[in-house]
């Protein structure tokens, strides 16, 4: 994963002089770094950019220039139809050049299909484009310290940042400091603020509690009750006996087609995701020799997720080459590290073995004292997950840095690219507010919740895991978080994902339409194993801990004015902040 910085001064570049985050630059992309300026009549450009190689036939430092603009570009183009021998930032800048406006270059962009972030200098109009892709799974810090702007992959707490929505593309006019946003579902500009009135909205917008208003489309015929809610719920009126209700259930015609059709898209996304990469460990990335260690490793907790994505990888790569199962645990009061998840992944590591029984399956346990963890959440992790600050990002976001680490006290994993299952949850129903949003309002009311998690995915965790991952010089890749993958699950009827009624209990109901798909691939045990949060799983927190925001933020300027702590109510005016930005 790439990082990328652009600051624009006034005065000599003061983030030149920032080692730390350089450092932090440099650590996202081992591969090459390189830096251009550029001095205009009233302002300095700088841009940097560490690249971790991924696509092409040999690395591409970047910043990419030409005669029309300056370009840096972290991310990855996930689709056949492109080049596989080109660089995807050089195909980018091709395509940038060749358009005459503005609204054109926007156009290119939102043509893009992968996890992406994106700064892009326009030197005939003077312009900073801006944005990171649509559903917000790279990282894009922005700063106005009032000396300087900085946008960059990633900003310690030293710098009071915010994290760019994903809900729009922006323009930073460097004659008038005004920020135009232009939404992904047209090409129109939607809004202009000058900065400092922008980046008080996105605080805001970045700082609601969830109690605000959610326009939903609920063009679906929720009284309508098809076969296929009656053949679950008469199938899970006749046996409690989870294993007998999963047949059962696949026997029905239309669930099946609709779980092979599941099926085969997360196949595709897995397969874009695996093999779009050098098949090269870390040690071996230059040699010409076959590399048979682990190009790729898996964040492998045994639960649902995770473990069908590693029965999908196990198809699409090279059957010589090992695959890391990292699994993470923390000892914290007691002494032993056979934490939930640690039981779990050992017990679907029998099951992988099984079914594919020809892969060198390397399970690295990640053991974390408590005294380690507590020195690298202040030294490290703090910045990494900055301007997130409550107990729960620290909580994640230490878990994920520790396992992308991939150190288990003897050998250091090799992987350059690391999938994660993230998104499983919000698509599929994975929640308890799933369940509780059925209990209280029947279909409509999971339908809208469901809503409301997309909605809002790109505002959560993403962002924050990009960066903590990527410390470590490896790739995230998100499966479930696949453009096509997402429209087809997003365009399902709400029982055709999860189905929380009170006869399917937990480790059935949630995520039912995944638990299927898993059984149909011949995971059976993996298929009814309860959800398990990796806060509480991996035991770097218990569930008696209480989540709270570790900060309160003043926006301050108007009559808007708001205090947040956790629990706040969000304002009339912050919920219609948070429309016009979404």
């Amino acid at each position: 994963m790439c990082g990328i910085l652009c600051e624009i001064s006034r005065l000599e570049s003061g983030i030149l002089k920032d080692s730390q985050t350089l450092h932090c630059i440099h650590r996202r992309g081992p591969d090459g770094f390189k830096t251009v300026e550029v001095n205009l009549k009233a302002i300095n450009l700088y841009f940097c950019g560490a690249v971790l190689w991924m696509q092409g036939s040999h690395p591409v430092l970047q910043p990419l220039e030409n005669d029309k603009g300056i370009l840096l570009y972290n991310g990855d183009i996930f689709d056949w139809n492109w080049d596989q021998e080109k660089n995807d930032t050089e195909i980018i800048l091709g395509r940038f050049k060749t358009a005459v406006s503005i609204e054109e270059i926007v156009n290119e962009i939102k043509k893009l299909k992968g996890p992406f972030s994106l700064i892009y200098f326009n030197k005939s109009t003077n312009e900073i484009i801006f944005c990171r892709d649509i559903i917000g799974r790279n990282s894009l810090l922005f700063c106005n310290d009032g000396n300087s702007i900085k946008i960059s992959s990633v900003l310690g707490r030293t710098y009071e940042c915010i994290e760019i929505p994903a809900t729009n593309i922006y323009i930073l006019n460097l004659t008038t400091y005004k920020v135009q946003l232009y939404p992904w579902d047209n090409n129109m500009l939607e809004h202009e603020y000058k900065i400092d009135e922008w980046l008080q909205s996105v605080k805001l917008l970045q700082n609601l509690d969830n109690n605000f208003d959610l326009d939903c489309n609920l063009d679906l015929d929720f009284n309508y009750e098809d076969s296929v809610t009656t053949w679950i719920e008469i199938t899970a009126q006749k046996t409690n006996d989870k294993i007998a209700i999963m047949n059962t259930l696949l026997n029905n015609t239309e669930i099946r087609k609709s779980v092979v059709k599941i099926l085969d898209l997360l196949d595709k996304s897995v397969e874009l995701r695996t093999k779009t990469q050098p098949m090269k460990c870390k040690n071996c990335l230059y040699s010409t020799n076959f590399c048979d260690h682990s190009s790729l490793g898996i964040l492998f907790s045994g639960g649902l997720d995770c473990t069908i994505l590693a029965y999908l990888v196990d198809k699409h790569l090279p059957k010589e080459q090992s695959i890391d199962l990292i699994n993470v645990a923390f000892k914290k009061d007691k002494n032993t590290y056979d934490v939930p998840d640690r039981l779990t992944g050992k017990q679907s590591l029998e099951e992988l073995k099984e079914l594919c029984p020809h892969r060198n399956w390397i399970f690295k346990e990640i053991n974390i004292p408590n005294d380690v963890l507590l020195e690298n959440q202040e030294k490290v992790i703090a910045d990494l997950i900055y301007p997130r600050q409550t107990i729960l990002d620290e909580s994640l976001g230490s878990a994920m840095w520790f396992a992308a680490q991939g150190n288990d006290g003897e050998i250091v994993s090799p992987c350059r690219v690391l999938i994660l299952g993230s998104g499983a949850d919000e698509l599929f129903g994975g929640y308890t507010r799933h369940r509780n949003a059925f209990k209280r309002n029947g279909w409509i009311g999971l339908h809208k919740e469901l809503l409301f998690d997309w909605k809002r995915i790109s505002f959560r965790n993403l962002a924050r895991d990009n960066r903590v991952i990527s410390d470590h010089g490896r790739q995230p890749r998100m499966p479930y978080l696949d453009e096509d993958f997402t429209q087809h699950v997003l365009e399902l009827k709400p029982w055709f994902k999860c189905f929380p009624s009170e006869d399917l209990g937990p480790g059935i109901g949630d995520k039912l339409f995944l638990r299927l798909t898993a059984f149909h691939l011949g995971l059976q045990k993996v298929a009814v194993l309860p959800k398990r949060a990796l806060q509480f799983g991996s035991r770097i927190a218990n569930k008696k801990e209480k989540v709270t925001v570790s900060f309160c933020l003043t926006i301050s300027g108007d009559q808007n004015s708001m205090h947040f702590k956790n629990g706040c109510k969000s304002t009339k005016a912050g919920r219609q902040k948070f429309r016009n930005f979404t």
